[in-house]
């Protein structure tokens, strides 16, 4: 049987890392993921922006050298960009006004049929977007 998907978005994955509000919650979502419970999809340049997010957060280089080998190894469906997919986030961005970072995760929520989980206030007024 398929997992379900889950396109999750960099405000979600950074409390993972952080101590912060719904942290609990981010935790039991990746641990969700890794017992094959369901299957968290991001796209290709989403390591980028929790590593610059959390760069700003976290001074201690070991710690952020840690965070990535976590990142890398929890084996997320990484989808790469393409012309369509970056054609749907430029409708989304323009049509929800967000930025074109944020409406490729709406963009992959769409096309794959699936929620988007986000703790990100703007992003969260979209159709499929869910709150952690």
């Amino acid at each position: 049987m398929e997992r379900q998907k889950k396109v999750v978005d960099t405000s979600v994955i950074v409390k993972c890392f952080l101590q912060e509000d719904k942290t609990d919650k981010a935790v039991t979502l990746i641990e969700n993921h890794l017992m094959n419970n369901i299957e968290i999809v991001v796209p290709e340049l989403f390591f980028l922006e929790v590593l610059n997010t959390l760069r700003y957060k976290e001074k201690d280089e070991n710690k952020l050298n840690e965070t990535i080998k976590i990142l890398l190894n929890a084996k997320f469906l990484i989808v790469p960009l393409n012309q369509f997919i970056l054609e749907r986030s430029l409708e989304i961005s323009l049509q929800y006004d967000l930025s074109i970072y944020d409406a490729l995760y709406a963009a992959l929520s769409q096309i794959h049929g699936c929620s988007l989980v986000t703790e990100d206030k703007k992003l969260k007024k979209f159709p499929s977007a869910v709150a952690l």
